[in-house]
């Protein structure tokens, strides 16, 4: 694989290495956690010194049970601690292995390109573009995100499952490699199940058209695949039922969701959501009067109750907050951890435009375009990621995962219309 790589990537790769490596410790030279891993930290501290999985709730002053936020790694700080390793190396570990899953992300970007039907240049091109586009160079590549760590495991995966459509067959390392990626992904993050769930489902469907073998090995994939994330996260059901007496991965969905419908937001995420001045706060606790005297886990379920009422009760404002979700959605805005929103940006913003050009001269059939079956696969991750912002908030860290297909997209119509130099005819 490595040796039919063209020379001239080298320096570049070395290039985007060096200021990739460069921001993260630039931008973090005490290498510090972001703030949801310092939560989960907190816990893991709290579980050695033998308390249980508990946080300090700021409110209340008192500690107490707390499954928010993945539970992985939680488990990963308990375990590295008991390793008496420092946490700063951890840190370094996370850069070193989100670098190398960068320049991974950039050879995938390059390979679904060219087995879609681009010339190896123009896929150089397309994974240089994805290479420096804001939210994977700077505004969540440059800091320390696990999503760092999971789009390009992301990239491997769709690849893969693109070949397994067009008829490669289905080989262990393969099936290990995908399995590994989807079960690291998920316990990083956990949004990423509906993701995954939502590209498998597509790609079972596509391959209901192939010959039996390849359903056999598919529904096989398939299968294994739902085994190994139910084994993988048996531990998390388990900590969580001894914890609130339910099987559940966290309690962060019904916060979020209430987030996402109510008569204040705005469909983004909420910075002032626990501000007890905040209007926010003041519905919730008319709403819910006994808010302070239920658990993390009955909150959750207190506060999706009331957004599934609210939406119950005003479908005009619901029918009007999903397409203000839409429109922010698909807004040349990009992640910030420290403020309500960014400055639009001028490679966003074009980057969407010519996915949103690409997708109108697509379904209007220009000089004969029209959708592929590799195309599905390809822009699975982006309608999981607007499904997610519509049944939550618009959360530009989940957009993460959709940005490849908007600028893989555009790149592929183009190659389709002949617009860029050297192209073949895709593989079907």
């Amino acid at each position: 694989m490595l040796r039919s790589i063209p020379r001239y990537v080298w320096p570049v790769a070395a290039l985007l290495l060096m200021l990739r490596l460069a921001l993260n410790l630039g931008l973090n030279p005490g290498l510090e956690w972001n703030y949801d891993e310092r939560r989960n930290g907190r816990i893991a501290d709290n579980y050695l010194a033998g308390r249980g999985y508990v946080s300090l709730d700021p409110e209340r002053q008192q500690l107490r049970p707390d499954a928010f936020h993945a539970s992985f790694p939680v488990f990963v700080y308990v375990g590295w601690s008991r390793a008496g390793l420092p946490r700063h190396y951890l840190t370094l570990l996370v850069y070193a292995a989100a670098a190398g899953l960068y320049l991974v992300g950039g050879l995938y970007v390059q390979r679904t390109l060219q087995y879609l039907g681009l010339q190896p240049e123009v896929g150089w091109l397309g994974a240089l573009l994805w290479a420096v586009s804001p939210g994977v160079v700077y505004y969540i590549g440059a800091f320390w995100w696990f999503e760092n760590l999971a789009l390009p495991l992301l990239l491997l995966v769709v690849y893969k499952l693109l070949r397994l459509h067009g008829g490669r067959p289905l080989r262990w390392p393969d099936a290990l490699l995908i399995t590994g990626a989807v079960v690291l992904s998920c316990l990083l993050r956990g949004y990423l199940l509906a993701v995954y769930g939502l590209l498998v489902a597509v790609w079972l469907g596509l391959m209901t058209r192939q010959s039996a073998r390849q359903r056999v090995a598919a529904w096989a994939l398939s299968l294994g695949l739902l085994l190994a994330l139910v084994a993988a996260h048996a531990p998390i059901f388990l900590k969580n039922y001894r914890m609130f007496g339910a099987y559940t991965l966290s309690n962060q969905a019904g916060f979020e969701l209430l987030q996402g419908h109510n008569s204040v937001t705005q469909g983004r995420f909420m910075f002032d959501w626990d501000d007890r001045q905040g209007p926010f706060d003041r519905f919730v606790r008319r709403h819910i009067p006994q808010l302070d005297s239920l658990n993390q886990y009955q909150e959750s379920q207190a506060r999706a109750r009331l957004a599934r009422q609210w939406v119950a009760g005003h479908p005009g404002a619901e029918a009007r907050l999903l397409l203000r979700k839409t429109l922010l959605f698909f807004s040349p805005e990009n992640f910030i951890a420290d403020a309500p929103r960014t400055p639009w940006n001028p490679f966003t913003a074009l980057t969407l435009l010519a996915f949103g050009a690409a997708l109108l001269l697509t379904v209007l059939g220009y000089r004969g375009l029209r959708f592929q079956a590799a195309d599905g696969l390809l822009l699975t991750p982006l309608v999981a990621a607007w499904l997610l912002s519509l049944v939550f908030f618009v959360g530009f860290r989940w957009r993460f995962f959709a940005e490849p297909a908007l600028l893989l997209f555009p790149l592929l119509v183009a190659g389709r219309l002949g617009w860029l130099p050297g192209h073949h005819r895709a593989r079907q």
